[in-house]
């Protein structure tokens, strides 16, 4: 018997003992005119066993999560099929990256994929009397918001009863009441004030806010800690970004090195004064606490100097003119292996010619 060449879109099946024309189109999910129009020179109604003829190629069931299988019928186009669910035809395309809309097979299985969910209705915007409006941005909390417009916490909190302190989005609208200041209230600039709820303390209110019990204090002058009452406001003073030091803002070429001697300051003091920086990877515009310069008790002198990258003992004895033994005698402490980067030092007096 010869062989059958079937068109691309068919495949040949050897009849079986038991096949009918009807069981083969069920088996393969096409109708018996399917395959008449694949065998047009075969009388369909009189097969035998052993004979090949083309049926539709089998096509693997897609995979389609959360959506519904639909079978190719007669005149199908991916257009029609996405206007009968209500879906896009890129939609649609994207659900079967591995059909082609141009080739549809009758009897083809395809995924109609679930129509999204419209998108949630925006918040709702919080009604605001005497108040303003204001959008959450990048970086805001409740309390770097109710510092900016110097508002109390609470009254914020009041003013926008929907809304997570904890889980703000950038873009959302929320009140900042009208700022209203009852009498006998602290001073407060800089700061934000705060209302004493039940089980408050200063200590825990400053460990809150994440400043000393000493700058509370100070902030509230004439506010007794040990006699706090529910509904009382005092004043959380903004926490200085740089205590007693200077701000220094990153330059191309900058640091912490450079830094340390350009403003005569040890190197694990610029650290400690910045403990959220990568010091290996300064960012220009970034800005470092500088601290303040503490001269060092050991040192009578007063004239100190932090080692830089490759100085020798040598070297900063000549640089300043004085003996490397000298050196050695102003700092009993450090052995000519400690002399290292960022080690702050004593040098002695000028050695006189």
């Amino acid at each position: 018997m010869l062989e059958r060449r079937c068109p691309p879109f068919a495949e040949e099946y050897t009849v079986k003992r038991g096949d009918t024309i009807s069981s083969i189109a069920q088996e393969f999910n096409t109708t018996i005119g399917v395959i008449r129009f694949l065998n047009p020179t075969i009388n369909i109604n009189r097969i035998s066993v052993g004979q090949i003829i083309c049926v539709p190629r089998r096509v693997p069931t897609p995979i389609c999560p959360n959506g519904t299988i639909y079978t190719i019928k007669a005149g199908d186009t991916f257009y029609k099929i996405a206007d009968e669910f209500d879906i896009t035809v890129r939609e649609l395309q994207l659900a079967n990256p591995l059909v082609n809309p141009y080739n549809l097979v009758v009897g083809q299985k395809i995924c109609i994929p679930k129509k999204p969910a419209p998108p949630p209705p925006p918040p709702a915007i919080p009604p605001c009397v005497d108040g303003t409006y204001y959008v959450i941005k990048a970086g805001d909390t409740f309390y770097s918001i109710a510092n900016r417009f110097n508002v109390t916490l609470r009254d914020l909190e009041a003013a926008n009863p929907g809304v997570d302190p904890n889980s703000l989005v950038v873009g959302r609208i929320i009140c900042i009441p009208k700022k209203v200041v009852p009498p006998n209230t602290p001073p407060c600039p800089g700061g934000a004030y705060y209302t004493i709820q039940a089980g408050d303390t200063f200590f825990s209110i400053a460990n809150r806010f994440n400043v000393t019990l000493r700058d509370l204090e100070l902030a509230n002058p004439g506010v007794d800690p040990t006699k706090l009452t529910i509904g009382q406001i005092i004043c959380i003073p903004r926490k200085p970004r740089c205590p007693g030091g200077k701000i220094h803002v990153v330059v191309a070429g900058d640091t912490l090195f450079k830094l340390a001697q350009q403003y005569d300051v040890s190197f694990r003091a610029l650290v400690d004064a910045n403990p959220d920086i990568d010091i290996e990877n300064l960012r220009i515009g970034q800005e470092i606490c500088i601290p303040p310069y503490e001269p060092s008790e050991l040192c009578p002198t007063g004239k100190t100097y932090v080692i830089m990258q490759g100085d020798t003992l040598t070297s900063i004895a000549e640089k300043f003119v004085v003996s490397a033994t000298d050196i050695l005698k102003y700092n009993p402490t450090m052995a000519p292996s400690e002399f290292i980067p960022g080690k702050r030092i004593c040098i002695p007096p000028e050695v006189e010619v």
